[in-house]
């Protein structure tokens, strides 16, 4: 294969006849090409021009100087020292080579002979170590394809499920509200989609236990993997052998659904089979990679000496220790390491206690919670789903701790993005809670909040705010007025109020809760700074820009004082900043202070990150109201794909930049498409989001002309 760099350029031929510059320069530009830089992005960065630095990688023996910085500009930080001792002995190598023997010249052997054959046989065993290790490499990679398939697969299913218990549920009135009239052709017709949806939900309920097991498989599989690449990596380095970088694979995407092209008697139904029919074949074919992975992974190999066998001292009170220990890490807000911590720990448990052992059932708990503070929350929720059945078997259903894992759950459900199916979670939990705990319990309380933030992120803020305002009394009452319960309630409620509608009275809120946490929290603590923020963006709402920018110009120098200039809220109080520019009317001050925003938001969050993905939206928009209309397209043509890839083809965000495309085709002089790509998102929003959807009606309106 021709090794490419900067974007699938082609290198030329490696002009160079000694042997370890020729290796030297393939281990070079081997690291380049895996880094994905471009020979001019590389140059910035190791401070070299383009032209100097294709000389160096074109054979020419490069300077000490120039191996460091590329070595630092391309590999992982944890390969870095081995990867320049590598490269720094081979420059040696190149700058001394051994003198040429005569063509034809027998070699005589002489004292060193005997070394010599141990030197090939330890080559031979680099040789047969280093495919070992790329095998399992590729092995970690097949495994992790599945994996992330298997997640994606889960989420896709759980929203499946909602929406039929959704449809079934309408079916279901609809067929007894004709069952009060006359036998008619629409009572059979709805008794037939009823039939059809309840086998579709068994079938989704079947492919997601498929799924999860999965899920559990590849996971078991990941930790042997690492364990086997952990062992190969230390013998060879114990070898000097070359690269272990891991190959750079793509993880496929599950497909869009099919589109319609024919007349059909139930085409929700028909999209319904389609998916489960492509979650089927997903399944299926991570259920072969998986097993021949099981299968090669127990195949007899040579065994690896370790050079520091870890320690497996797993006394009951040294596993208790590490469990107190792990505690304390992912509390002082560290969930990754204790993440890490939790599993090892759990390994050892398991081969010295029984599976429903608290110890066991608790550790698994704080792996699942570990895993969602660490921002991995889709991957969080089947460790949830399978804990909360083993606690309702062993514990009981209204335990406190079989109600605290429904709540972990529900809310890493809707911190996965699936807003609604969080609701339906929080619907039937708050009545448990009530009924188990009391209905003045803190977790009660708790509890209540976070199915009003639900709502609220549901899109449906009025239900927030009637939740809210029955939820005030009780916090005040059982907590107090400054409790800080108490004021995240009403912060909660003021922000629901203006996004029910009424930014005036959101203002009036604010101003009476922002003095609350200056006098209980003081000035500079997040969350009155997060009521500072929220007022401004209410006072923009209201209509009063104007204000809203001097607001947020006085707030993010505090913000960065107080929190640090790439923190999350110093962030999103330079996206509104932007934003309100562009509202008072100065698209290009706003596209000014995106273009700083965008590079800080992508290297704190990911390109991927809903807040990155955002700001591109909005930069891509007001390129069209600075006059730049083409340029606002291109920009979207770019992102919506990447919206698509990570929130989903039914996300609201990708739906909005579809719509803010298909209004950009228009002005820019093409209605007709523009036309075709709003009658596509009105069908898209009606099924995706429901007919009364705000998002549905002000698509239906553009395309009524009501601009």
């Amino acid at each position: 294969m021709t090794p490419k760099a900067g974007g699938g350029r082609p290198w030329g031929p490696i002009r160079a006849e000694n042997p370890a510059a020729r290796k030297l320069a393939e281990m070079l530009r081997r690291h380049v090409d895996d880094s994905g830089k471009t020979l001019a992005v590389l140059g910035g960065e190791i401070s070299m021009s383009k032209a100097q630095t294709g000389v160096y990688l074109g054979g020419k023996v490069p300077t000490e100087a120039f191996i460091t910085a590329l070595i630092r500009a391309t590999v992982r930080p944890e390969l870095r020292q081995r990867r320049q001792e590598e490269a720094l002995a081979l420059r040696d190598q190149a700058l001394r080579p051994a003198t040429r023997t005569t063509t034809g010249a027998p070699v005589v052997a002489g004292p060193g002979a005997g070394y010599a054959v141990e030197l090939a046989a330890a080559q031979a065993r680099q040789i047969e170590t280093y495919d070992r290790l790329t095998r399992t490499l590729e092995q970690r990679a097949e495994v992790e394809r599945a994996k992330n398939n298997s997640d994606k697969l889960v989420m896709v299913l759980l929203n499946m499920i909602h929406q039929l218990d959704r449809r079934v549920t309408g079916l279901i009135e609809e067929r007894d509200q004709l069952r009060a009239q006359p036998r008619s052709e629409a009572l059979e017709d709805a008794e037939r989609k009823l039939a059809r949806a309840e086998e579709q939900e068994q079938r989704a309920r079947a492919e997601l236990r498929r799924a999860e097991e999965k899920q559990r498989q590849a996971e078991d599989l990941e930790a042997r993997v690492t364990d086997q690449l952990r062992q190969l990596t230390d013998e060879l380095d114990r070898l000097r052998a070359g690269d272990t970088t891991s190959p750079i694979d793509t993880l496929p995407v599950v497909a869009d659904e099919p589109q319609e092209h024919h007349v059909s008697a139930d085409p929700v139904g028909d999209d319904i089979d389609a998916a489960l029919a492509h979650a089927s074949q997903v399944n299926d074919e991570d259920n072969t990679t998986l097993n021949r992975v099981t299968s090669e992974l127990n195949e007899p190999t040579a065994e690896v000496v370790q050079d520091n066998p870890p320690d497996n001292s797993t006394s009951p009170e040294s596993l208790d220790e590490r469990f107190t220990r792990a505690l304390r890490v992912r509390e002082a807000g560290d969930p990754k390491r204790a993440l890490v911590l939790f599993a090892e720990l759990l390994a050892d448990y398991k081969r010295t206690l029984d599976p429903d052992h608290p110890s066991i059932l608790s550790t698994r708990y704080n792996q699942a919670v570990s895993l969602a503070e660490a921002g991995e929350t889709k991957r969080a929720i089947p460790l949830f789903d399978d804990l909360l059945a083993d606690y309702k078997r062993t514990q009981g259903s209204d335990h406190p701790s079989t109600l605290n894992i429904r709540y972990s759950h529900a809310i890493s459900v809707r911190e996965a993005g699936y807003p609604n199916h969080s609701v339906a979670l929080f619907d039937r939990l708050v009545p448990d809670f009530r009924r188990a705990q009391g209905p003045d319990h803190p977790d009660t309380l708790n509890t209540r909040y976070n199915h009003a933030v639900s709502m609220a992120e549901a899109g449906a803020p009025h239900r927030s705010v009637a939740l809210l305002d029955e939820l005030i009394p009780h916090y005040t009452r059982v907590q107090g007025p400054d409790h800080l319960h108490t004021l995240k309630a009403r912060y909660r409620h003021a922000v629901s109020v203006r996004e029910a509608g009424d930014p005036e009275r959101s203002v009036a809120l604010l101003d009476e809760l922002i003095p609350h946490y200056t006098s209980t929290q003081g000035p500079d603590h997040p969350s009155t700074l997060n009521t500072r923020y929220s007022h401004a963006v209410s006072v923009r709402g209201a209509g009063d820009v104007e204000r809203s920018v001097v607001l947020l110009g006085g707030l993010i120098p505090h913000y960065t004082r107080a929190l640090g200039a790439e923190h999350p809220s110093t962030l999103s109080a330079r996206y509104s900043h932007a934003a309100s520019m562009a509202e008072v009317g100065d698209p290009k001050q706003a596209i000014a202070l995106l273009n700083e925003l965008i590079p800080d938001y992508t290297r704190a969050f990911g390109a991927d990150h809903p807040n990155t993905l955002r700001a591109r939206h909005s930069h891509a928009v007001n390129m069209e109201r600075a006059g730049d209309p083409e340029q606002g397209i291109a920009l979207l043509d770019e992102l919506i794909p990447d919206y698509t890839r990570a929130q989903g083809f039914d996300h609201l965000n990708t739906l909005r930049a579809r719509y803010s495309h298909a209004v950009s085709m228009e002005r820019t002089g093409d209605p007709e498409r523009a036309i075709a790509l709003l009658n596509e998102l009105s069908s898209h929003c009606t099924r995706a989001l429901g007919p009364d959807h705000p998002h549905t009606l002000r698509t239906r309106a553009y395309l009524r002309g009501e601009r």
